[in-house]
């Protein structure tokens, strides 16, 4: 890991950039999509115990 970490820091910046996004996108889509998912799970849950508690009215 040390030698990852040292190869990237003695990079060009032209280098840099484009291999720390080709890491950082994929990571932030992935993420992006599970908080979406549990976003949407949690008021799914929240809406269901709203309707069973105070009715479809």
């Amino acid at each position: 890991m040390d030698a990852v970490t040292q190869f990237l820091l003695s990079a060009p910046l032209w280098l840099q950039i484009p291999l720390v996004m080709a890491v950082a996108v994929p990571l932030a889509t992935v993420g992006a999509v599970a908080l979406v998912r549990i976003v949407d799970t949690v008021s799914l849950a929240a809406e269901r115990a709203w309707r069973a508690t105070v009715g479809d009215n």
